[in-house]
């Protein structure tokens, strides 16, 4: 798959600052900020003990997985933290899924469904239903354009705050939107975790949770720069790329999409969707 390059010292400072600074949290909820930090100490020490020598390294794995995540982290984390949910694909094949969040949102999901066409990539559409009411043509266009989508429920509440409910209340409107453009049932919770009672309401359901192993917190608009390093020490087979294009602003998800698609047909990886992915699992 060719060399790794790690970040420089400095650099590596300069995004954990920023990280700082940002302070993430998950839209504001006190549950599910507790949850992060919890998850967050768990995975800086499994991330030392795995072995990640390096200090660019060891540096980024403390801000996973918003910002970074080595592969050794996130099958440790599927494995601890899966609940049935895909974080990645076990695959010979050289393939990866290309996900996006939030939408649809013209202009970006226009510019993302251009730069795809260009590369001849298909990617999962992780729409949100409010979003889909709001821009139905931009929506009918993933479709028309080939690519997968999945319920990404109704608005950006994080999942974990939902009562069992608004859990289904919001997944089924999203749904009725949807309608038959999401044969595979595949659901993505905003801000990625959900309680035991949510996850039995979506096995019940039929329903497929995507999370996904590569991710650089494009949500918070952290330094393109960065966006485009992270991505590509992250291309790998069987990878679950998660993006934005959807919500806010979203211009630099955007640029940086071409380059990451270029770096892929270097390394002689295609991007596909989800369920693609799913059917080429190693048996």
């Amino acid at each position: 798959m060719g060399p790794r390059v790690l970040l420089r010292s400095e650099s590596v400072e300069t995004i954990l600052a920023w990280a700082a600074r940002r302070n993430p949290t998950l839209n504001g909820s006190r549950a599910a900020q507790s949850l992060y930090d919890l998850d967050m100490n768990s995975v800086t020490r499994a991330a030392l003990l795995a072995g990640i020598a390096s200090a660019a390294a060891v540096a980024a794995a403390t801000v996973a997985p918003w910002y970074y995540q080595p592969r050794t982290l996130t099958r440790a984390m599927q494995k601890r933290w899966g609940y049935g949910a895909l974080f990645e694909v076990d695959t010979d094949e050289p393939l990866f899924a290309l996900t996006f969040d939030d939408g649809p949102h013209p202009p970006y999901t226009d510019a993302v469904l251009d730069a795809l066409a260009a590369h001849d990539a298909k990617a999962t559409f992780f729409c949100m239903g409010e979003q889909i009411e709001r821009h139905p043509a931009t929506f009918a266009r993933i479709i028309a354009d080939g690519h997968e989508v999945g319920n990404h429920f109704w608005d950006d509440r994080a999942g974990v705050t939902l009562t069992g409910d608004e859990t289904v209340v919001s997944l089924e409107r999203t749904e009725a939107l949807i309608d038959d453009a999401n044969p595979a049932r595949l659901a993505r919770p905003a801000s990625g975790f959900i309680r035991a009672e949510q996850r039995r309401l979506l096995d019940e359901r039929g329903y497929q949770i995507v999370i996904g192993s590569a991710y650089t917190s494009d949500a918070t608009n952290p330094p393109a720069s960065y966006m485009k390093w992270a991505l590509k020490q992250m291309l790998e087979p069987g990878r679950i790329v998660i993006l934005h294009d959807g919500r806010k602003h979203r211009q630099r998800t955007v640029e940086v999409l071409p380059d990451v698609l270029d770096e892929a047909a270097r390394l002689g990886l295609r991007a596909v969707t989800v369920s693609q992915l799913m059917a080429a699992a190693r048996s």
